[in-house]
């Protein structure tokens, strides 16, 4: 007769160590993949927020730079709760304003009603109305100051990101 064998043969031992090493390998490509998704998400977020904010000054600065070769002022129109940036010109007698203002979309499609830049372009016959215009980005506020022939813009994005626009005024004269 044999006797039986004491303890546990290497094929068991074998076995239990492939499976733990399974295990491990599961656990660690479950923890790495996780790891890379919330990185992802971070540098998808930070490159959104940093998108808005170029986009929003780049819309500022290309707006007054078509149109800088007129005159440059600042328009407040308080019954409307608005601070526009307006540029004058004069093409052949006929006076036109560009104007650069945020306000409330008053009927959006969505059924939320959001801030926007807007840009406004009338004849100096046509009253200005803040519905006149269109809509160019999403935008909380828009504040423009003239300090000399310096355009200083400061903007907040829809997430709160704010921004200082600051821009040598080239041909508008802008002498406030």
């Amino acid at each position: 007769m044999s006797k039986p064998a004491i303890g546990h043969s290497p094929r068991i031992i074998q076995s239990v160590f492939v499976l733990l090493l399974l295990s491990l390998f599961a656990c660690l490509s479950t923890f790495l993949v996780t790891m890379g998704a919330q990185i992802y998400r971070n540098t998808v977020e930070s490159s959104e927020v940093n998108s808005n904010s170029r986009v929003m000054t780049a819309v500022v600065r290309s707006a007054v730079w078509a149109e800088d070769g007129g005159e440059v002022r600042i328009e407040h129109f308080d019954d409307l709760g608005i601070t526009a940036l307006c540029v004058v010109n004069n093409y052949d007698g006929e006076i036109y304003y560009k104007r650069l203002y945020c306000a409330v979309d008053s009927d959006p499609l969505d059924g939320e009603p959001r801030s926007y830049l807007w840009e406004s372009y009338t004849s100096e016959n046509t009253e200005f109305a803040v519905e006149s215009g269109e809509t160019l980005c999403e935008l909380n506020s828009f504040i423009p100051s003239i300090e000399g022939k310096n355009l200083i813009a400061e903007v907040e994005a829809s997430d709160g990101t704010k921004s200082t626009i600051r821009m040598r005024l080239r041909a508008g004269g802008a002498e406030e």
